[in-house]
């Protein structure tokens, strides 16, 4: 067979090819069926409208993707502001370019809102958020990319795509880039209502009544994560803020695990993992965040439900960079759970109502991309790692393409897309080996195998925390069958190291290191016995960090992250290695590790104590100092000059300008700062000899 493949022409080898797609592929296996082995493809667009085998997608990442009421496939745009929509059609393995200049860094054209036109065309983008109505329309919202007049930035744009017509229509939203959100009244449908300019998410949802949803994300200036959740009605084309903070930045309030409340919320993250259950209400998983410290990762799982209007915590770690357990291939587990990690642009539900999860990226950039496949069952909460590398940043094995092996896998991978097709297998496509860097155009499927999971045994339990920091305690849940009437617990290296509770609380660990823990249970028919290796990971605590202290601003020793406190209560948005205090009073700074371990200083008191020059002496007095933003310039020892006065902010940004003529020492001039922050700013006057710099205190 392998002399009569070579032997074919190239339409014969096409369609053998196909041949070898349907027959052999097996359960359990990927198969890599189109694009390109290498990154960096430029694609085949072929001709536009005409489904040929040798048509391929260009090389690239946070595409939009579809699936449209017959099961095709769709795609838009992508990294590198790409701006083509393609279908690819599963029955005869080929795409087609449907729509688009089939050119990069396009700028939109908008049209008439909500008037379709064969001209219209949402530009060049990647990172937005897509929806299919009921009635088999593509939906596109936001993203970054290029608007109605060349600008370059996060867009608020709704568009809609007709299938039937080959047509877009701008539906809402503004065609210059960077637009504002209008939020209205909270939970008010308004013509007015609108989200703001944003990407980086893909957690959008449509609910029975044909709304469609769309949660956090990103706007400028990056990386402003946002936390709340909209709803677009399809019938009205309005807009209406449902939940969440209307400010960015929020932090995730996890609340208890399993329970609902109405404070619960996700906080400013941008999420990309998304499902709906059989009973409609919609999930998220992990994200990036910078609302704790600068980008940091998730695996937290949550649910929304529509009818209570509340978010609950249901899976994973409540903070950053949380490291994942395996556990054993195909086998569910209430310990289970996957590393923290981002763009994973999966929504996946299998036939039993399963999410599945797939890659992502774990580290920072050029590091730490996912190949793992996961499936988490919504009725147990349990997840069970099915597929792939427990490593991260593996090469992948694309085989033959068409034929399907155990040995096949896609390379580790973040910001593809995925689809399911009508008989129930999973397909990824494209995405990045190498964070901005190595951009991908295969297309891969995935058959899932009904044998895995498998069963489980009698013996089951879990934990509060299975990662914890040294000294800190944690506690254990037997989730046995078959009714055990004792149980012996065993923590080597914790204390104490037994127990004989059902569910021991306070088991302490004091040392770094990874632990096992063991349950046997017994029961009128006998014990069962059950070991977790290296369950219980502690992490160690940052060093105690100190403070130096030059004029005004406070230095730590370095770290991590960063939380400045003034009178032991934490200072928004203070969460740099430096911070320029404001007021008279104690401060401290608390580090943290990647971990989420953290370390005090000690309370330090500083006193503010008014004027400061920078330079000079000078003929000019700046009062009062420090001021609640009403202050003056004054003359001093008699002189006749034009003079200029400046102020500047922290990072020498000029806010305030004036130019006087001819001043003398009666000269005064009032200048009015209330509109600006607490904090230190810097006041330049010049005359032609002369240059004063005072720094000058503002605090309300």
């Amino acid at each position: 067979m392998k002399i009569f493949y070579h032997s074919l022409s190239l339409t014969l080898t096409l369609t053998f090819t196909l041949s070898i797609t349907f027959t052999f592929a097996q359960q359990g296996e990927w198969t890599w069926m189109h694009g390109d082995s290498i990154g960096g493809s430029t694609g085949n667009f072929g001709v536009q409208g005409v489904a040929d085998p040798l048509n391929e997608p260009p090389a690239t990442d946070e595409s939009v993707s579809w699936v449209d009421l017959q099961g095709n496939f769709w795609l838009f745009g992508g990294e590198n502001n790409l701006g083509d929509l393609w279908k690819y059609d599963v029955t005869i393995n080929e795409w087609t370019w449907v729509k688009g200049p089939g050119a990069a860094y396009q700028p939109g054209v908008y049209g008439t809102q909500g008037i379709a036109s064969p001209n219209n065309y949402p530009g060049g983008r990647s990172r937005a958020a897509s929806w299919v109505d009921t009635s088999g329309h593509l939906w596109l919202f936001g993203g970054i990319g290029i608007d109605g007049y060349n600008g370059y930035a996060y867009l608020n744009d709704l568009w809609m795509y007709d299938i039937s017509t080959n047509e877009w229509t701008w539906m809402k939203g503004a065609d210059t880039a960077s637009a504002l959100a209008f939020y209205g009244t909270y939970q008010v449908e308004d013509v007015a209502n609108t989200p703001g300019a944003r990407g980086e998410t893909n957690a959008t949802w449509r609910d029975a009544n044909n709304n469609l949803w769309i949660y956090g994300g990103a706007e400028f200036p990056y990386p402003n994560n946002l936390s709340d959740l909209w709803r677009f009605s399809t019938s009205t084309n309005n807009w209406t803020w449902m939940q969440g903070s209307n400010l960015p930045l929020q932090v995730p309030d996890w609340g208890t695990l399993g329970v609902s409340a109405a404070t619960n919320t996700p906080g400013g993250r941008m999420p990309y993992a998304k499902w709906i259950d059989h009973d409609g209400n919609f999930w998220l998983f992990g994200a990036l965040e910078y609302s704790i410290t600068w980008g940091g990762k998730l695996n937290d799982m949550w649910k929304y439900d529509l009818a209570t209007n509340e978010w609950t915590w249901m899976s994973g770690a409540n903070y950053e960079f949380a490291i994942g357990h395996y556990g054993n291939k195909c086998e569910p587990s209430i310990n289970n759970v996957p590393d923290a990690r981002m763009r994973s642009r999966i929504d996946y539900v299998d036939a039993n109502g399963n999410f599945w999860l797939f890659g992502g990226s774990h580290i920072y950039a050029y590091t730490g991309m996912h190949s793992d496949l996961w499936i988490f069952n919504v009725n147990t909460l349990e997840w069970m790692w099915i597929n792939g590398d427990t490593l991260m940043d593996q090469a992948g094995h694309w085989g033959t393409m068409g034929v399907s092996s155990p040995t096949n896998k896609p390379s580790g991978r973040e910001g593809f897309v995925s689809w399911k097709d009508l008989t129930g297998n999973l397909w990824v496509f494209g995405g990045t080996e190498n964070f901005l860097v190595n951009y991908k155009n295969d297309l891969w499927r995935f058959v899932p195998d009904p044998n895995c999971p498998v069963i489980n045994s009698q013996v089951a339990f879990s934990s509060s925390q299975d990662s914890i920091c040294e000294k800190f305690c944690t506690g254990f849940f037997d989730q046995s069958i078959n009714n055990p009437t004792s149980w012996l617990w065993l923590f080597p290296g914790g204390n104490p190291s037994s127990s004989t509770a059902q569910n021991p609380v306070n088991i302490c660990y004091n040392t770094p290191g990874t632990y096992d823990v063991t349950l046997i249970t017994t029961n009128a028919s006998g014990s069962d016995t059950l070991t977790l290796q290296d369950f219980i990971t502690v992490y160690a605590t940052p060093a105690l960090p100190t403070i130096s202290q030059t004029g005004y601003t406070l230095t730590s020793t370095p770290a991590f992250a960063y939380q400045w406190q003034f009178n032991s209560v934490d200072i928004p948005g203070a969460t740099n290695q430096s911070y320029t205090i404001t007021q008279t009073g104690f401060y401290s700074v608390v580090v943290s590790n990647p971990q989420g371990c953290v370390s005090s200083s000690t309370l330090m008191y500083v006193l503010i104590s008014g004027v400061e020059n920078v330079f000079g002496e000078g003929n000019f007095s700046v009062e009062p100092n420090p001021s609640n933003g009403i202050f003056m310039v004054r003359g001093l020892n008699g002189f006749i000059a034009d003079v200029s006065i400046e102020v500047s902010d922290a990072i020498g940004q000029i806010i305030f300008s004036s130019k006087e003529r001819n001043v003398n020492e009666n000269f005064s001039k009032e200048i009015d700062m209330r509109a600006f922050a607490s904090g230190t700013y810097t006041v330049s006057i010049k005359t032609k000899n002369d240059l004063v710099r005072k720094k000058m205190i503002i605090l309300k």
